[in-house]
């Protein structure tokens, strides 16, 4: 069956088919995209830190811009070749295009990668350095990492369906190095709490030393399991039995009012007991053989480390020792507009196990610089100022923080320094540290919206993408045989298109400029 007024205009709206749905689809966008950027003014007006102004790299902002313009110009131009009958320069014009779809997206590929290796942390007083980790030989970053020394581990076998169950084959193991350990005997259980409950019974593992596997954990967990139904099976007897006692002792009681009231709370008390369906936990300890080591990301812990014991996302925790929890980051800026004016001289970042004093002075330096320069440009002649500087984000961008690079020798700022411009490298530890991320969504609601915003962006310039190349690639024949029917579809790809570019110019200007 052929569709209807894919070529001619209907004679009721004076469009064919296809336009009046890419208009009605366009508005669906704009309500959308309209939407996303009232959250972001409104996220902005009410943030509740130094909201991040020229945080992106305007010159990969300003290079897709200028190709998604260049784009526009050649799809209409290709739709216009195509109505000429010129089908060579239609062809060309449609791959520019698509090749600068490609490039838009090779170049916020880029953009989102930094992102992703660039690092904020957030020390107890509210300073904030941010940086890069540190690369091995091979030039890979090398992953923020909690060291540990174990002695035992502990998991938890949950009786019911929980988020956190014990699972140490693929969060605890990954994470120790030289292998799996070996455990002592039999594993020893925690006793349930119901009165009854006998402890599990793991001599099936043997009496000699055993190692922690997959075969042998599915052995714990059946024998664990199976224990913790009969522990269950039997409080749901007792409680029968006693909900029954109880009944039988109200309906002894001679008629009245307490009669009837005691029967109704012992069948309210035995239907509960029949409805009993609590599966205990049970936890078990494992004692290893020989100290064992653990090497793992911050980020895959379930709750943060102690000096004695560490718990891994599925809940088991492993105790002895803490090795190392210390975060090493090549510092690039540090930022102080969160503390107090009278604070930030005497920031932890400047802690003589961090920046030291003369990152301090620096600072110092910097902050009266920048309080020169904007006395300089506001002066109102009478000695004042027309601008308070405290409203002024960009003064406080500058005053209150810190680019860490120096064009001195290393070794001359405080710190070990890396390599390429000189950042000084930070151990930082654990305890001075209230938070830390990758530039993610997760760092705060700025990189939360510009990730909505640009991801969600990127999408539909993908989209609009394959629809070109659709066109291009797969419609030759009606290129050849029904040219205006595709010139319809060009120019319904085209304003898909330029809406893209229209949603580009707004997002250019609001994230990277303002």
């Amino acid at each position: 069956m052929d569709i209807p007024y894919t070529v001619h205009a209907r004679p009721d709206t004076g469009l064919y088919n296809a336009k009046v749905g890419i208009w009605l689809f366009l508005a669906s966008e704009v309500m959308l995209f309209g939407g996303l950027f009232s959250s972001y003014i409104f996220l902005r007006l009410g943030a509740d830190y130094p909201w991040p102004i020229h945080e992106l790299d305007w010159t990969l902002g300003g290079i897709n811009t200028v190709v998604l313009i260049a784009s526009s110009v050649t799809v209409v131009w290709a739709w216009a070749a195509v109505k000429m009958r010129k089908h060579g320069l239609y062809k060309i014009l449609m791959l520019i295009t698509i090749l600068c779809a490609a490039v838009f997206m090779v170049n916020k590929t880029i953009e989102y990668t930094g992102k992703l290796n660039h690092w904020s942390v957030t020390l107890t007083d509210g300073s904030i350095l941010s940086g890069h980790l540190p690369k091995d030989e091979k030039g890979h970053y090398i992953p923020y990492q909690v060291k540990f020394e174990g002695q035992e581990i502990t998991l938890t076998v949950s009786g019911m369906h929980r988020a956190v169950d014990a699972n140490p084959v693929d969060y605890v193991l990954p994470h120790i190095e030289g292998g799996a350990p070996k455990f002592k005997a039999a594993p020893a259980a925690a006793a349930y709490s119901f009165a009854k409950a006998k402890s599990p019974d793991f001599s099936a593992l043997g009496s000699s030393d055993w190692e922690l596997n997959a075969s042998t954990f599915a052995q714990i967990r059946s024998i664990s399991l199976a224990a913790a139904r009969e522990a269950w099976k039997a409080e749901r007897d007792d409680k029968i039995a006693l909900a029954e006692k109880a009944l039988a002792a109200a309906e002894a009681l001679p008629e009245g009012q307490e009669r009837a009231y005691g029967i109704q709370e012992a069948k309210k008390a035995l239907t509960s007991a029949k409805n009993f369906n609590q599966v205990p936990d049970t936890k078990i300890k494992l004692v290893a053989t020989a100290p064992f080591k653990v090497a793992v990301e911050a980020s895959k812990l379930l709750a943060r480390q102690t000096a004695d014991a560490i718990i891994f996302r599925d809940g088991s925790a492993a105790t002895g020792k803490l090795l190392d929890d210390k975060f090493t980051l090549e510092a690039d800026a540090l930022d102080l507009r969160s503390l107090a004016d009278q604070a930030r001289e005497k920031s932890l970042a400047f802690d003589a196990r961090y920046l030291g004093e003369k990152w301090q002075k620096h600072f110092i330096a910097n902050r009266a610089a920048e309080n020169k320069k904007f006395d300089e440009k506001y002066s109102d002649g009478k000695g004042g100022v027309t601008r308070d500087r405290e409203k002024s984000a960009t003064f406080k961008k500058h005053a209150y923080g810190l680019h860490l690079d120096s064009p001195e020798p290393k070794g001359d700022h405080g710190g070990a320094l890396g390599d390429g411009p000189h950042h000084p490298v930070l151990h930082i530890e654990s305890k001075d540290i209230t938070f830390f991320s990758n530039y993610t969504p997760k760092l705060n609601t700025y990189y939360a919206i510009y990730f909505t915003l640009t991801g969600l962006h990127g999408l539909h310039v993908v989209a609009g993408a394959l629809v070109l190349a659709y066109f291009l690639v797969f419609n030759g024949r009606m290129l050849r045989e029904d040219p205006e029917h595709l010139a319809n579809r060009i120019e319904v790809g085209g304003l898909f298109w330029h809406f893209v570019d229209l949603i580009w110019i707004f997002l250019f200007p609001l994230l990277y400029l303002l």
